[in-house]
């Protein structure tokens, strides 16, 4: 826990002035709602034994409304500094997160549910506010003007000072004990609080599956017991924590009840004044007020510091190593020597050595799961290798600085995916410096002009969340018109034309054939006929390099190659018989 709040108060530095000053004006305002007792303490004993003229009763009364307003403009333009503090601390840990997760292995974000990752650095960088905008100001004055108040009192009768302690030890104990309760039971709450939020995302981003297989009630029934967990939870919580916090409550307002029949025994016996006695009544009456407040900030501090080590478990994760200096490559040929990985443990590439030299065509095929796109992602770092190396001209990947390395990729995935933001803006990705004109000459390009002048709002368009509002083929169409504008020498091509109708496919074929001209092309192929005249491919099994050369030589030396092709030539012939030919055959 100290841990924790030591990495919060770092991330207050650089508004340090500011949270300064909402600390001396929290401090100023619990001060100015406690110094109200003494002066109706002074205003009551006045009106008992009247001594001063009635205007020095009215400055006393003036002043008593003077601080009540005092303490609440004090609290406003304190809680408006740390507010503005902290929402400044809270975007400034957005950004660090996001800058952190683009430079994490890709494997770091895909093993993990975008619930729990969109928890983090929504819900729990949110959470750090309380500690930030309110804890650190309010706590310390909650503190430490009561401390002060203490002081004061035991110099003017220490028994009195005394008898208004009695109760605190008895209400501490009872809040240590939730506390301690609030631990036990705040672990399994967050776990079902992080489930919850995996379910959720899961539930709405599968929707689609999930009326297509006519699964809303199994899907729902998970959905319902993520939540079922949750308020399963919190009422166990709840009930096993609030008899105590009431207690506490109850107890560390309860001065009163000691101070009033001591101050009237000593009262009687002539060993304390009348004055006195009215004193402590009123301070007591007050004195409970900050106690509260400081047992709500400490209630919540678990909550805080759970947050924050959600978030550092972010910020300290392992990056992929950077060198400080970059080396660039002569040229742009892509070479594996000897390069294995895996995910989990498990290898999906065994010694893998192969060759794609600038200006020339390499495919890569296999059957599914051989590794093909792990390759892909390879070349683009997405993961760091176990075993071998990654070169571009004869400089290790490694040695290039990520920034550098991905201008000299233009990768289009077969998993397309569109932000939700105007269709121009999408293919600017590929190029953020590029013209309007620029991006209508890439779109043409890539066949998808045509249907983006058709929409409402034509390239100021919406494309939707993760590309909704756009059909498969236009959402791939448009990030291939993002590799072309991009134009860098080394083009990735993960299938990238597999969700594109026959007509417009062999039109991109031939814009993507111009654009490679001259540049590393490295083609995932799933579908055979793409891929019949380049110059290298390369047969993948098992994460092995089982076979490589030109189509022709393949079809006669590799048995991988023939089955491959021989499913291709079957499906491009295959065709839905009627029910009587069916019964023929």
């Amino acid at each position: 826990m100290l841990q924790s709040i030591k990495r919060l108060f770092q991330f207050t530095e650089e508004y340090k002035r500011k949270m300064i000053l909402s600390i001396f004006l929290a401090i100023g305002s619990v001060a100015a709602g406690i110094l109200p007792y003494f002066l109706v303490h002074r205003f009551v004993l006045e009106i008992l034994y009247p001594s001063i003229p009635k205007t020095e009763l009215m400055v006393i009364a003036i002043a008593i409304g003077v601080l009540l307003i005092l303490k609440t403009v004090l609290f406003i333009f304190s809680t408006m500094l740390s507010h503005q503090a902290a929402y400044c601390i809270l975007r400034n840990i957005r950004l660090k997160l996001a800058n952190k997760l683009t430079r994490l292995p890709l494997g770091y974000v895909l093993e993990r549910d975008s619930g729990v990752i969109k928890k983090v650095m929504e819900n729990d960088v949110e959470e750090l506010e309380r500690f930030l905008a309110h804890n650190i100001p309010e706590t310390i004055s909650s503190v430490l003007v009561p401390v002060l108040v203490l002081i004061y009192l035991v110099f003017i009768d220490w028994r009195m000072a005394a008898a208004m302690l009695i109760f605190i030890p008895i209400a501490a104990f009872f809040y240590v004990l939730m506390m301690r309760i609030n631990k036990e039971k705040l672990d399994k709450y967050y776990r079902a609080v992080d489930k919850m939020n995996a379910v959720v995302v899961e539930y709405v981003n599968g929707m689609k599956e999930i009326k297509a297989f006519n699964q809303s009630e199994g899907a729902f029934f998970r959905f319902r017991e993520a939540i079922n967990d949750y308020r399963r939870y919190v009422l166990d919580w709840y009930k096993a924590c609030w008899p105590l916090m009431s207690a506490y409550f109850v107890l560390i307002q309860a001065s009163v009840v000691s101070v009033l029949p001591l101050g009237l025994y000593l009262t009687i016996n002539g060993s304390l004044d009348v004055s006195v006695l009215v004193l402590f009544l009123l301070i007591s009456m007050g004195f409970a007020a900050p106690l509260m407040k400081l047992s709500e900030f400490a209630d919540g501090i678990i909550a805080v510091t759970n947050a924050e080590k959600n978030v550092h478990g972010i910020l300290s994760e392992t990056e992929i190593p950077i060198k400080t200096q970059n080396v660039s490559p002569k040229n742009h040929t892509v070479k594996f020597k000897n390069v294995s990985f895996a995910y989990d443990n498990e290898f999906v590439l065994n010694h893998v050595s192969f060759e794609a030299v600038e200006g020339k065509s390499l495919a890569i095929i296999g059957p599914s799961g051989s590794g093909k796109s792990t390759i892909a992602k390879l070349i683009c770092r997405f993961w760091d290798i176990e075993k071998g190396e990654i070169c571009i001209g004869d400089v290790n990947i490694r040695d290039i600085k990520p920034d550098n390395l991905m201008d000299m990729v233009s990768f289009v995935f077969q998993d397309t995916f569109l932000f939700n933001m105007s269709i121009r803006e999408n293919i600017r990705v590929g190029k953020p410096e590029a013209s309007d004109g620029d991006i209508i000459a890439a779109a043409k390009m890539a066949k998808c002009h045509d249907f983006i002048m058709k929409t409402k709002n034509g390239y100021d368009t919406l494309a939707g969340d993760a590309g909704n509002r756009l059909s498969g083929g236009e959402r791939q169409r448009i990030c291939i018109a993002r590799a072309i504008l991009k134009n860098a020498p080394i083009l990735i091509l993960d299938e990238a034309t597999s969700s594109i109708d026959p007509d417009s496919e062999e039109q991109i074929q031939e814009a993507l054939g111009e654009l490679a001209k001259g540049k590393t092309l490295i083609v995932i192929a799933h579908r055979i006929r793409t891929i019949m005249g380049f110059d290298n491919i390369i047969v993948l099994q098992d994460g092995e390099i089982c076979a490589s050369g030109k189509h022709e030589k393949l079809l006669e030396t590799s048995s991988v190659y023939q089955c491959i092709f021989q499913a291709y030539t079957f499906t491009e012939s295959w065709t839905i018989k009627s029910g009587k030919e069916m019964r023929k055959c």
